[in-house]
């Protein structure tokens, strides 16, 4: 609840701050001490303050990291580098249970506190290393021809770029903006008029059912295989390696985003992590085959959901860019934080269906529940999802 609370308070602050090294600042000193009070807890006050703080600062490392990264990066490799976060996210949520199991297991809860701070020492070393690219501040004009032109100015010096964004509809038909329209839309604050495009909500439902899927396997899949196989907590944990060493193919599938476009990347993800997980029901009994084929699935499973996690998650940055020309401001981390929104959201609720669904009517409904919820997914994405994005320099326009 934090998480999600949290996110766009942060993003408010973020996308008006001209640098993003404070808030950054501020949500490592959170972690750090969220750490020491989970470290140091004596009764449940102080767990739950701890748990509060550990949410506020993954709200804001999350937001902000995100932002910083789109700022650093070129556009046309949005997509690359936002699979390698993205999967990065996912790695460290699947990971993390299994090996604060171990090191609880091993050393007690004072080992898994020491990971924790060593980890917080770690980011904040790295932080102080990277060389954040100056924010200018940027006055964003739309024109008619839905080229976009923005003037850069620092201190007295100022410059002017023409950039044109030239994306294809991702309908058959596209009808102008009428100006009635756009001068409505710079009224609204930043967060609701994100929300009042398509593209966005389609992603932000895309990456709700990615972390309603991880969340949901995270929660069941040990008692299953525990009760299947009779398996220890250790074998438990490592199946869900065959989860997280396929997401680590989330910059290939960004990459294919960015050349192809997202939205028949992100179609193909769903309409293949839907069935697999739909034939997870197929496992049942203690044997070899059966286990073969749990882990199979599961590695298919993990591979399909990096093709729609990397292309939604560069969605998010490039309606960020196409609103912000609209509404006159920055808006990357308000939209990042919508998606960090989505993520919490998942995260709590995920657990929860997938956890009442087995007790009330077993293992193979639920599957066939979550599969069927993947599948949701294909339609939004089909019919919104923006196509193949090419964005051009006058200098391109005037070379050509």
């Amino acid at each position: 609840m934090a998480d999600f609370f949290g996110a766009p308070l942060c993003a408010w602050y973020v996308d008006r701050a001209q640098s993003r090294r404070l808030p950054w600042y501020f949500g490592i000193i959170l972690i750090t001490t969220g750490s020491l009070l989970f470290g140091l807890s004596s009764n449940i006050a102080m767990l739950m303050c701890s748990r509060v703080l550990h949410g506020v600062s993954s709200s804001i490392l999350y937001t902000v990291g995100l932002a910083v990264l789109v700022d650093t990066i070129g556009k046309d490799e949005v997509g690359q580098w936002m699979g390698t976060a993205m999967s990065c996210n996912n790695v460290g949520i699947i990971i993390s249970p299994l090996l604060g199991g171990i090191l609880f297991d091993k050393g007690g809860k004072m080992a898994v506190f020491a990971i924790m701070l060593g980890l917080g020492a770690i980011d904040i070393i790295l932080r102080l290393f990277m060389k954040e690219p100056p924010r200018e501040t940027r006055v964003f004009m739309k024109s008619a021809n839905s080229s976009g032109s923005f003037e850069t100015g620092n201190g007295d010096e100022k410059e002017k770029t023409q950039i044109s964004v030239v994306i294809l509809p991702s309908t058959s038909e596209s009808e102008p903006v009428s100006t009635s329209t756009a001068f409505r839309t710079r009224r609204l604050p930043g967060i609701l008029a994100l929300l009042r495009q398509p593209r966005l909500l389609a992603a932000m439902f895309g990456v709700f059912i990615n972390e309603t899927i991880i969340a949901s396997l995270c929660a069941t899949l040990p008692l299953f295989v525990h009760s299947t196989f009779h398996w220890t907590a250790l074998a438990a944990g490592l199946i869900f390696l065959c989860i997280a060493i396929p997401t680590f193919g989330g910059p290939l599938a960004g990459a294919l985003s960015d050349r192809f476009g997202a939205r028949w990347i992100a179609v193909s993800g769903f309409a293949l992590t839907a069935p697999m997980l739909v034939l997870l029901r197929l496992v049942q009994q203690d044997s070899l085959e059966h286990k073969v084929l749990l882990c199979a699935l599961l590695t298919m499973a993990g591979a399909a959901l990096t093709l729609f996690l990397a292309p939604l998650g560069a969605e998010c940055s490039f309606v960020a860019e196409e609103t912000s020309e609209e509404m006159g401001c920055d808006l990357y981390a308000s939209s990042f934080s919508l998606m960090n929104c989505a993520l919490a959201s998942a995260g709590l609720l995920g657990p929860l269906a997938a956890g009442g669904l087995v007790n009330a009517a077993g293992w193979k409904w639920m599957t066939v529940a979550l599969g069927s919820f993947c599948a949701l997914g294909i339609v939004p994405c089909a019919l919104v999802t923006g196509n193949r994005r090419a964005v051009q320099t006058s200098n391109d326009d005037s070379s050509a």
